[in-house]
């Protein structure tokens, strides 16, 4: 562990100019309008240059001449400089709007597909909240630094350049006097990046922190309020909140020390001028007009350097939220086709498992603050890895443990396997290798006698559909949730496939039948009518393989009856693997397999296990009937 990370401040992984660098890569795509709005820019800059100069020329040829011919022309060449320079600064405003926009829209959607494509292992060791804080903060952030700093840097530079020569050309003496303030400037403003970069850091950090935390009392708010622990919630957002809070007053407090120290500074440059240029006026070496221009000019010098100075800060926001964000970018999923993986044609359902072992390996870098607790992801800590031991909770220079243990396994097509076995003995598991959800760190898994590792995971999954305990109904309509499992289904297939698994009758009774919305997680549709609806999506997408994972463990014994025929009609003619804990299930098994600790100890049908006297028997009589004949 590395000092910063002891002493609880972010690791500075990357340097800052990369990092913007990096992020200027996403304006490319709009380079022509980019190109227009630096055009605008010139024409702002020296519109702005210009006007000093009418204001001389005004004061030195109209007023102290007293021509008011002159005052007049150059008092509406003035409004016109003016008028230019405000039409310009509107279109480049609002080019830079619309750039910054569109840059910021293209790296959530880079974010979100990157999401999409990292495997499953990841999102076990990063929490939800933190995730979603980089696509909305952490963009937030980014979006200033795209749409002002940049350009903005630009202009003020180009401004300073020519307000620099300008100064030269009136009076070299006072200019260079006045340019001694940039020393103390600079000195300042170095510090202030120093500093600055860390606490930043700390800031989005602290912001992610209190947005993880928030997703996960909103997703577990049902088990806060069974167990009465809204007070004790209300501590923990607090701290985090006050964490937050603290560090970002710890930013603020070294920008408010910056920005006046800026001021003061340039104010003593005006200062010198005033006094140097006047006595310079007094003996006749200067005429008014050019003071009042020279002073004019100086202000307009000093304001892009507080400019730079303030765009320092939103330099320094953008680095940490880019760097959060490059980290996700760059992170490459460590589940991938293989070069020569092939799109598998339509499978018959054999499966084989030859000597497969597995254990979760922990992340080399992973993203979850220092301060998350297991658990902490916006669910509990069993859910976080269900399968997991807790031997892979040793120190990191321990080696992992298994969590399956050399599994061979043979299932032809059409069979219905049932896993069976205790808490943790690697059911779960098991099925999620088949998905290719995790990968195997040795054995082989076959379908149809191809290897798992040459075929592409679209076309795998694609003739497999997953019936889980929770169901994952999305929070729209019925329609739109069935229609999940093949997107290009007709109404008339849909309807066929809810009218087999009997979900069609109590669509029907319903206001807006396959219009309804089911709100999140389908909380406006009792657990039966949830698995049912789960049973039609899973039938409409048609597959080869079926997974159910304890999807009838949370409806009780009669409504678990009345989806028998359901049941029997999406599993019919399609090999299975069914997590199951219920005995009306296990009997129909082709293949009962009994898993202790993620070793399979028995293996057979449910009469031969049962006459073999051993493990599964042991179950049954203690577990299976007893839940049967409890319920």
């Amino acid at each position: 562990m590395s000092d910063n990370e002891k002493n609880g401040k972010p690791k500075l992984e990357r340097p800052i100019l990369e990092t913007l660098v990096r992020l200027l890569s996403f304006v490319r795509p709009f380079r022509k309008r980019l190109i227009g709005v630096l055009a605008l820019m010139f024409v702002t800059s020296g519109a702005a240059l210009v006007a000093p100069a009418l204001v001389r020329a005004a004061i030195n040829e109209g007023m102290a001449a007293r021509d008011e011919s002159a005052l007049v022309l150059f008092s509406f060449l003035f409004l016109g400089v003016k008028a230019v320079e405000g039409v310009s600064l509107r279109y480049q405003m609002y080019n830079m709007v619309w750039i910054g926009q569109h840059a910021i829209m293209t790296v959530r959607q880079k974010l979100f597909y990157k999401y999409m494509d990292l495997h499953l292992g990841y999102y076990d060791h990063n929490r939800v909240g933190d995730l979603m804080a980089r696509v909305t903060e952490d963009t937030n952030s980014l979006q200033n630094f795209i749409t002002w700093a940049v350009v903005n840097t630009i202009g003020n530079v180009l401004t300073l350049a020519g307000i620099i020569i300008v100064m030269l050309v009136y009076d070299w003496y006072l200019a260079l006097l006045s340019f001694t303030i940039l020393p103390p400037m600079v000195i300042l403003t170095l510090w202030w990046r120093k500093q600055s970069s860390k606490r930043y850091r700390a800031v989005r950090e602290a912001v992610s922190a209190v947005s993880a935390s928030l997703q996960e009392n909103l997703a577990g708010m049902r088990v806060i309020q069974a167990f009465v622990r809204e007070y004790h919630e209300k501590d923990r957002f607090q701290d985090v909140a006050s964490d937050e809070l603290h560090k970002s007053l710890r930013a603020d407090r070294l920008a408010s020390m910056f920005m006046p120290g800026i001021d003061v500074i340039s104010q003593i440059g005006i200062a010198i001028v005033i006094g140097v240029g006047g006595v310079r006026v007094i003996n006749g070496d200067m005429t008014a007009g050019t003071l009042v221009a020279f002073l004019l000019y100086l202000e307009m010098f000093f304001n892009p350097i507080r400019d730079l100075a303030m765009r320092l800060d939103q330099f320094q926001e953008a680095a940490a939220a880019g760097e959060r964000i490059l980290n996700i970018l760059d992170t490459e999923p460590d589940i991938q086709d293989a070069p020569d993986a092939i799109a598998v044609p339509a499978i018959q359902g054999a499966v084989e498992l030859r000597d497969v072992s597995f254990y979760y390996e922990k992340p080399e870098n992973g993203s979850v603050p220092a301060n998350v607790k297991p658990g902490e992801n916006g669910k509990s800590a069993e859910a976080d890895k269900p399968e997991k031991p807790t031997a892979a909770a040793e120190t990191e220079e321990e080696e992992p443990a298994n969590v399956l243990h050399n599994i061979d396994l043979t299932v032809e097509p059409g069979q219905m396997v049932a896993l069976v076995g205790h808490t943790g003995a690697g059911k779960s598991t098991l099925v999620r290798l088949l998905g290719r959800f995790y990968e195997a760190q040795s054995g082989h898994i076959l379908f149809d006698n191809h290897d798992i590792q040459r075929i592409t995971m679209r076309s795998l999954r694609d003739q497999m559909a997953w019936v889980p305990q929770d169901t994952g109904l999305f929070a729209t309509t019925i329609r739109e949730n069935l229609l999940y499992g093949r997107l290009d289904s007709s109404e008339d297939e849909m309807i066929a496939a809810a009218k087999e698994t009997g979900a069609h009758e109590f669509i029907s009774a319903l206001p807006k039948g396959y219009d309804t919305d089911v709100e999140e997680g389908g909380s406006r549709l009792s657990a039966g009518q949830r698995q049912l609806v789960s049973f039609t999506r899973a039938l409409l997408a048609d597959p080869a393989i079926i997974i159910l994972d304890e999807a009838t463990s949370s409806v009780d014994t009669v409504t678990e009856l009345q989806m028998q025929a359901a049941l029997a009609r999406l599993l019919e003619g399609r090999t299975s693997f069914v997590i199951a804990h219920r005995l009306s299930t296990i009997i129909r098994a082709d293949q009962v397999v009994v898993l202790d600790h993620g070793r399979i100890i028995e293996q057979g049908t449910h009469q031969e296990l049962l006459a073999a006297g051993g493990h599964y028997h042991h179950l049954y009589t203690t577990q299976l009937q007893g839940g049967e004949n409890g319920n």
